[in-house]
């Protein structure tokens, strides 16, 4: 909401509220100026203050009018437009030497300290200055409000962007997982229904997370490991004995976030590699702490790294991660994985706060 409305300011940049502000002050600021080079150049205070009045006046009304037709109608080209202003600050200057030489006429010339033969010349060169000196830097500001409104749009259609690729992102975690779940549960319906029943619960307890988080980019460590553990559980009555799971988390990680579902995605790789491993029992262990300022986060399974290939690509889960990790945490977030003596371990760092794109 805050980018929006900087937007609409940007756009009405030429004749908003900031238009005004300095329009009114720079006029104020000319005027006062101006009216004490009249008062040292004449010697007549009523003569120096009618000029002001009448002169400045014109100058703010004709400048306001200018800036209002330029940005109602900003004409086909830059060059056009230049070229239209350079003439009507001609026209302008003009106007106002003749209206300040007719002043001059109304006052006695015994009344005035310094009456310039060449009046309406030196009244025109003074009023040309003017007039280009406001010229050129409405110009200016409007052309540093047209950039910052194009940097505006393309970080517009930027965030756009990202934001439809983290929505495609999170779209492919889901029912990839789920899936792989009711795969799961399939095959033990027909040799043990009820444990197939019981999975079914445990699965449905984690699709209401799920979906209680649909709209949450990240969420915090300590709701991911409540969830894993239901998760965890089904895996529990699929392996029986075969299987177990530790976890040793620091409390002081426990409110720092992580992408949605992402232990859900180390814990089902590490599941799926770790029961390939030859071994009767197999073990996945969790870690996670704070360690300068960082989250860093391991979960560990049996098995050794098939080929160094395996560390950039690791299925689908774990290449959404780096993904989504990589526009979350530019920069900040990585995810390795690891050979440690028989273990292959996943380690995942994040940052400072996420990106809310």
């Amino acid at each position: 909401m805050e980018s929006a409305a900087t937007f609409r300011n940007l756009t009405e940049g030429d004749t908003g509220p900031g238009f005004w502000r300095a329009q009114t002050i720079g006029w104020l600021c000319l005027a006062t100026i101006g009216f004490l080079i009249r008062l040292a150049a004449f010697g007549h205070a009523g003569l120096a203050l009618a000029l002001t009045l009448v002169l400045d006046s014109l100058g703010f009304l004709a400048t306001s009018a200018g800036a209002i037709f330029h940005a109602r109608h900003p004409g086909a080209s830059k060059a056009a437009a230049v070229a239209i202003a350079a003439l009507l600050c001609v026209i302008a200057a003009a106007v106002g030497a003749l209206i300040a030489h007719s002043l001059h006429g109304l006052f006695p010339p015994d009344a005035v300290t310094y009456v310039p033969r060449n009046g309406f010349s030196m009244g025109f060169v003074y009023y040309l200055g003017i007039y280009s000196i406001w010229t050129l830097v409405y110009f200016g500001v409007s052309a540093e409000l047209d950039a910052r409104m194009a940097r505006m749009s393309i970080m517009h259609a930027e965030t756009r962007a990202l934001r439809l690729e983290l929505e495609s992102l999170r779209l492919q975690v889901e029912p990839h997982f789920l899936f792989n779940a009711l795969n799961t549960i399939v095959a033990e319906i027909a040799e043990r229904p009820v444990i197939a029943e019981e999975m079914t619960r445990r699965l449905a307890s984690y699709l209401r997370y799920s979906l209680s988080k649909r709209h949450s980019a990240t969420c915090r460590l300590e709701e991911e490991v409540a969830a894993l553990e239901t998760y965890i559980g089904i895996q529990a009555l699929r392996f029986g004995d075969r299987f177990t799971y530790r976890a040793n988390i620091d409390p002081a990680a426990l409110h720092a976030s992580i992408p949605h579902m992402a232990l859900q995605g180390l814990a089902e790789n590490a599941i799926k590699h770790g029961m390939r491993a030859d071994q009767l029992h197999f073990s996945i262990n969790l870690r996670a702490w704070m360690a300068d300022g960082a989250l860093v986060v391991e979960m560990d399974n049996p098995g050794t790294l098939d080929a160094p290939a395996d560390t950039a690509r690791n299925g689908v889960g774990l290449d959404n991660l780096r993904q989504r990790l990589a526009l979350h945490y530019p920069g900040r977030g990585r995810f390795v994985l690891e050979q440690r003596a028989d273990r292959t371990v996943a380690t995942l760092t994040v940052q400072g706060a996420p990106c809310n794109v």
